[in-house]
């Protein structure tokens, strides 16, 4: 009778880490097409001009909030397990234990759309039941971004998620489906260095996490 409250915590506790995992996001389009109108060039030097046009337009994109997130990213293994051993410091007082093994994509299109595509193994100790979740496909929707902070609205959901408790396996789809029903995820965000750092959120603490280019 107690491996039904266990099996409970172990669904949440599942559904919180991939969740957060799966919340990031980028920037705005209305900043990126903030641009002032242009005086027209004369005939002479009109191919100057729209050489000159063409320079400003990237300016403009390189300046957008955001615009430093664009691209294909991997939060990399160790950052997956730098964000576990948050998750297990959140958890201690129930006894669980995360060890993720994998990594996740994440990628930002200058069209104000992103994808998360984890590849992920998650072997889990509840208090000396042994667990495990394996989690794949994507889960992808739109962003914006300002100067400091990405916010994503989660629309299509093809993640899958297979779920085992001592040995019993279980129905992945709930925790998926809690994921896409979960509020739009906001995380701050930093482009000092060469590549960006978001603060990925474990509910009780943030987990500054360093994207690489996939």
């Amino acid at each position: 009778m107690q491996a039904g409250p266990r099996l409970v915590i172990t669904g949440t506790a599942i559904a919180l880490a991939a969740l957060t995992l799966a919340g990031c996001s980028p920037a705005s389009d209305g900043a990126k097409t903030a641009a002032s109108a242009k005086p027209k060039a004369s005939a002479g030097v009109e191919s100057t001009g729209a050489a000159d046009d063409a320079d400003a337009d990237a300016e403009a994109a390189a300046a957008a909030p955001g615009a430093c997130l664009i691209g294909d990213w991997v939060l990399a293994d160790d950052q997956m397990q730098a964000f576990y051993d948050q998750v297990n410091a959140d958890l201690t007082e129930y006894g669980i234990v995360y060890d993720p093994t994998g990594t996740a994509g994440l990628s930002f299109a200058d069209d104000g759309t992103y994808a998360y595509t984890p590849n992920l193994t998650l072997a889990v100790d509840i208090a000396g039941l042994p667990a495990a979740a394996t989690m794949s496909g994507t889960l992808a929707g739109q962003y914006t971004a300002d100067a400091t902070t990405v916010t994503t609205d989660h629309d299509t959901n093809g993640l899958t998620m297979d779920v085992t408790v001592d040995g019993v396996a279980m129905d992945g789809t709930p925790v998926t489906e809690q994921i896409l029903a979960s509020p739009i995820a906001s995380s701050a965000y930093d482009c000092s260095g060469d590549t960006p750092v978001v603060q990925f959120s474990t509910g009780p603490a943030t987990v500054p996490l360093t994207l690489t280019r996939g």
